[in-house]
């Protein structure tokens, strides 16, 4: 994938070179810069999603064959798939990441591999550890209950068709509102203020705290499925697109960011990088995750004037110093210092 995806990057960057210099000399028609900014964003982030669905399948795959092979060997079935999921949750996350390492060296040339991306796959992988953990007994915990949901995706009917992007807009509307929670309640601000002091963004660098994550599974994961049943099949796509959005976000690849008019829908890593940025006129703003309109539609956006990524971090908030560090900072007397 990696070779492949550099050599197809490579022609498309001279296509668009022959395409301008002919248009220059009079051959073509001019073509609009504009366009040709939008068409390389799609190639680009087409060969992102294939890339992760190849990820996803791969970590799926050898999920399967560490559960089964578990389970022959007598394990039972509740730490057999325990680690499977675990085996899944921590492969995809490496795997997802050295996908947009790749695209963040094509780019912008970094070379020093372990300063840019060892402490967010260390803090990362210990947040999608504990999650998968946590997510894994509650489950359990629920499955003794016989829980029926409200709502089966095949009851909608005709909606059925839309029924992916009605799911996405549900999820984007609570993750806002929870997003603004964590910045205006203090205790909530305490998890919170762990995403918000990385400096430097990148994939890799879009960990948060893990006590965060066991928030969201609580209040967003947990009544979806007491909500709707089964809707996997129904937003497999818009589930690869979710999962990778939070990776893309945080990337400072320039390359990969929308052409300014789709961010009127959609969050990209420019318009993200301005709710991370330093600057007193962009704190409380740009809270969306996915859908930019809900900021807009609640009154909270930025929209980028320009495609800079402003530097990010909180001023006087003492970065972490370690693993423990990680894990223990919002639970000490004073977080900040």
């Amino acid at each position: 994938m990696g070779a492949t995806a550099k050599v197809m990057l490579e022609q498309a960057d001279q296509s668009g070179g022959m395409l301008a210099e002919q248009a220059d000399q009079g051959t073509l028609p001019a073509v609009d810069g504009h366009w040709r900014r939008f068409f390389r964003f799609t190639f680009t982030f087409a060969l992102i999603l294939i890339g992760a669905e190849a990820v996803l399948y791969a970590a799926g795959w050898v999920q399967d064959e560490v559960g089964y092979g578990l389970l022959a060997m007598d394990i039972s079935l509740s730490w057999a798939g325990l680690a499977a999921a675990l085996t899944n949750g921590l492969l995809s996350f490496a795997g997802l990441v050295a996908l947009f390492a790749f695209f963040e060296w094509k780019q912008l040339g970094f070379d020093d591999f372990r300063t840019r991306y060892s402490e967010g796959l260390l803090y990362g992988g210990t947040a999608i550890l504990i999650a998968i953990v946590l997510q894994t007994a509650a489950f359990t915990a629920l499955s003794e209950y016989e829980i029926t949901p409200l709502l089966k995706a095949e009851a909608v009917g005709p909606l059925l068709v839309v029924f992916p992007i009605i799911y996405m807009l549900v999820i984007g509307f609570f993750e806002y509102w929870l997003h603004r929670a964590l910045h205006d309640i203090p205790v909530l601000w305490r998890l919170h203020a762990i995403h918000h002091q990385i400096e430097n963004m990148n994939a890799a660098r879009s960990y948060s705290h893990w006590a965060q994550d066991a928030l969201y599974l609580a209040v967003i994961t947990i009544p979806l499925v007491f909500l709707i049943e089964g809707p996997q099949n129904y937003i497999a796509l818009l589930t690869t697109i979710y999962l990778v959005s939070n990776y893309y976000m945080h990337s400072d690849n320039p390359a990969l960011s929308f052409p300014p008019f789709l961010r009127h829908i959609l969050a990209d890593n420019i318009y993200h990088h301005y709710h991370h940025s330093r600057r007193i006129e962009h704190w409380g703003r740009n809270y969306c995750s996915f859908f930019s309109f809900y900021d807009r539609l609640f009154g909270t956006q930025h929209m980028p004037e320009n495609e800079v990524f402003h530097p990010t971090g909180i001023d006087e908030y003492r970065p972490l110093e370690g693993w423990w560090d990680y894990l223990v900072r919002p639970f000490t007397r004073d977080p900040a210092r």
